[in-house]
């Protein structure tokens, strides 16, 4: 159309992106690094920033075919958690930009990781510190890995959805400084629902606080109703103008 203007352009940034790995399932992006996820249970990392790249095959020991479902990366390109899946059920995995072998995460072994909520005030290269994980069947729990331990510090169970148990699809943390400790803000989404949760913490400097998030927020959430949004919501019937 005359007059019309382009705002956005298409560039090439990877020719062979999954190096023969199989077909791209899943992608997750964090400071110059693209993380992919392949139909034959490869995880590749790309990082654009200083040039190099590196992939984990998922699959191994593994019987039959293998996809991975979900691969998430944190903002700073550090820590990345996949989930693969295959007739042996599925399997949850933690890796570090500078590690060569992934840890499994053998607590979540059977579940399906579908989000995840990075702890942006508070994660460091070394540390995810908390973060929260939405799984398919409606439970959200609490990790949090230490690199120097090559391992996950706990994983626990934080909620549960039972009145109406459906798939977590999008999760979102946000925490801020108050006079009384950290103010949690915790935002969970389903196909149909919204959820909210909030609640304040302290934080203690001297040692690792495992019970941090479940103590701050979903504790309170036990014995009585969560509050939820509807979705998509009621649209009232109105005439939008072309523009």
């Amino acid at each position: 159309m005359e007059g019309r203007h382009h705002v956005f352009s298409v560039d090439l940034l990877e020719r062979y992106a999954t190096k023969g790995r199989g077909a791209i399932t899943c992608m997750a992006t964090g400071n110059d690094v693209i993380v992919l996820g392949t139909n034959k249970g490869w995880v590749i990392r790309h990082d654009f920033g200083v040039g190099d790249s590196y992939d984990i095959d998922l699959s191994v020991g593994r019987p039959g075919e293998q996809s991975i479902h979900k691969v998430f990366v944190d903002p700073g390109g550090s820590h990345c958690i996949a989930t693969v899946i295959g007739s042996s059920g599925a399997d949850t995995y933690y890796t570090h930009a500078k590690w060569t072998k992934p840890r499994i995460l053998s607590k979540l072994k059977g579940l399906v990781v579908n989000a995840v909520a990075w702890n942006i005030l508070h994660i460091t290269e070394a540390s995810t510190r908390e973060i929260i994980l939405g799984m398919d069947n409606g439970q959200l729990y609490e990790m949090a890995v230490d690199v120097k331990d090559k391992m996950e510090k706990y994983i626990k169970l934080l909620f549960e959805l039972k009145e109406l148990p459906e798939a977590f699809t999008g999760l979102q943390m946000e925490t801020a400084s108050v006079h009384n400790g950290t103010r949690f803000y915790v935002m969970a989404v389903t196909p149909t629902r919204l959820y909210s949760f909030t609640g304040i913490g302290s934080l203690d400097v001297s040692f690792y606080l495992v019970v941090i998030i479940s103590a701050a927020i979903f504790a309170s959430y036990v014995d009585r109703t969560v509050h939820f949004m509807e979705l998509p919501g009621e649209i009232p019937n109105r005439q939008v103008p072309y523009l």
